[in-house]
């Protein structure tokens, strides 16, 4: 009987946790497009960082992935530390809705929801239906989880020897936080473990006096989760992870002093009344909201106390962009300029990509690899704000020159994007030729670096004639085309007669081609830049 009950118990938390992701994953991707905004509103007001992290994780449903995300964030050199920190803080209030909800009989509505679901994603044609219909199966699977937990443990009621068990978190509340530290920890999930709490309350197991330290732990463990994110990430990323961890175990103290100092515990049994599960979720959101209200005023020093914890400064790439104001778009002209020195800082940063590239060809360091990935990803973000940029001018009256300067630099935006992409791709042909072992020859290594040179004297060329409207700078582009084409053209047939006299492997050999090839696409398309701009 026991193994039965354990069985289940573990079934029932297995689905509550798969539909817990499945409505996480599959509400993210539905809202995932209008991340970039919420973060760009975040440099208004100091109090706007909270609710954004209330109403992100109400809307993604994991306090978990609002970290994980918000360290990401910081990482890439989205958000400050100060930011990042109000929206933990916001987080952690967000996640106390989940609890909120399955404190109510939501078995009964689980299998209507899941059928709901189900429909929706099965039949779906467009992608958003699909991810609404996954949410909700998700949902529902959550729901239905929930009550396989409820039902599992109903037969130890009276069972004394596991009520005897419980009860030593009441009389021991240090206990308690570890056990919930332990638990959320292994189950990575905060809401995880007051689903089985409420489960074990609402058969009567487990009295509030011994919920209440494990959801103190339970808020601590929910930290393991935006820890682990932070290793190999920038300081300013760690520090947000260590804030989180912080936060909790500073909130947790001010609530012990509050329930066994001021004997807060027995004013919040009489507020909520008899119904144990409605008081594990309302202590769960009280505990966020009192920390938040007592920590937030100080975001400032507490930010201050972190950073003193880790020192250091980071150097990072600003992924948003920097000179493009949306006052300006009311003078086409100026707007226009200013869109234009955000073309030639994504060039700037392409040409690190490039340089980084080759550097990782020569020297095995994922730190290298790092750097590129991560401004591949600011030329993707900083190349849609342009775009949208310039879609919002194109709004405005325009005369002939203004609307074709426009046109160019639409065309820019998207070559300089795809010149990154060739980047990122020749650093994962770089990658597969060391794991098979894959050597170039000597003869193979002067050509690749012949031609490097030249595209990365094309790059120098192009960036003079952007930030000085140097003509003779882009005329010179078109010269060193032509020769980026013959130098090419030369590589490749030398390298096909060694393909025939055997002094190169074929695998290897492809690896070198897809490299010289992606080369001259770069070179094509900073010629359709130059051309563009001088035309």
């Amino acid at each position: 009987m026991v193994l039965l009950i354990v069985l289940e118990v573990l079934a029932g938390l297995a689905l509550f946790i798969f539909g817990l992701n499945r409505l996480s994953n599959s509400l993210q991707k539905i809202t995932s497009n209008k991340l970039k905004n919420i973060i760009n509103f975040l440099a208004k007001r100091k109090w706007s960082t909270l609710l954004v992290g209330v109403f992100t994780t109400i809307l993604v449903q994991s306090s978990s992935a609002t970290s994980v995300m918000t360290v990401g964030f910081v990482n890439a050199g989205l958000l400050t530390l100060n930011q990042a920190i109000g929206i933990i803080m916001g987080a952690n209030i967000g996640t106390t809705v989940t609890a909120q909800i399955i404190a109510f009989r939501v078995e009964l509505i689980s299998l209507p929801i899941i059928i709901i679901g189900f429909s929706l994603f099965f039949f779906g044609k467009r992608k958003r239906y699909k991810n609404m219909g996954m949410a909700v199966l998700g949902l529902g699977l959550l729901f239905l989880g929930m009550g396989i937990m409820k039902d599992a443990v109903e037969p130890l009621r009276g069972n004394v020897a596991f009520e005897e068990f419980l009860l030593i978190f009441s009389r021991n509340p240090f206990l308690g936080i570890i056990a919930g530290i332990v638990l959320t920890t292994v189950l990575q999930s905060s809401s995880a473990t007051i689903g089985l709490l409420i489960a074990l309350a609402s058969q009567g197991l487990l009295p509030i006096t011994a919920a209440i330290p494990i959801l103190l732990g339970d808020n601590i463990g929910t930290c393991s989760t935006a820890l682990i994110s932070s290793f190999k990430t920038t300081i300013t990323a760690k520090r947000t992870a260590f804030s989180h961890l912080m936060f909790n175990i500073i909130g947790t103290i001010i609530f012990l002093i509050l329930l066994y100092g001021l004997g807060l515990q027995d004013i919040i049994i009489r507020l909520t009344g008899a119904d144990i599960p409605r008081q594990i979720a309302n202590v769960h959101t009280g505990f966020n909201i009192i920390t938040t209200i007592v920590l937030f005023p100080a975001l400032g020093l507490f930010a201050k106390g972190v950073t003193k914890m880790f020192p250091g400064k980071d150097i990072t790439i600003h992924k948003n962009a920097l000179y493009l104001d949306k006052r300006l778009i009311q003078t086409p002209v100026i707007a226009l300029d200013q869109a234009k020195r955000e073309l030639a800082r994504v060039a700037k940063i392409t040409k690190e990509m490039l340089n980084l590239t080759m550097q990782r060809l020569h020297i095995v360091k994922s730190i290298i690899e790092e750097k590129v990935l991560d401004r591949e990803i600011a030329v993707d973000s900083i190349t849609e704000d342009i775009i949208r940029y310039l879609t919002k001018i194109s709004q405005r009256s325009l005369n002939k020159t203004q609307s074709t300067r426009l046109t160019g630099f639409l065309h820019n935006a998207y070559d300089l994007e795809r010149a990154a992409d060739h980047c990122e791709s020749m650093l994962y042909l770089i990658q597969v030729k060391e794991e098979n072992k894959m050597s170039f020859s000597d003869t193979a290594q002067k050509e690749l670096s012949t031609a490097f040179n030249k595209v990365n004297l094309m790059f120098s060329t192009l960036l003079l004639g952007m930030e000085n409207d140097d003509q003779q700078a882009l005329i010179e582009c078109d010269h060193i085309e032509e020769e980026i084409d013959q130098i090419v053209k030369k590589i490749r047939s030398e390298h096909l007669a060694r393909l025939q006299a055997g002094k190169c492997m074929p695998l290897s050999g492809v690896v070198f081609s897809d490299i010289i090839l992606h080369l001259e696409r770069i070179g094509d398309l900073l010629h359709g830049v130059s051309r563009s701009l001088k035309e």
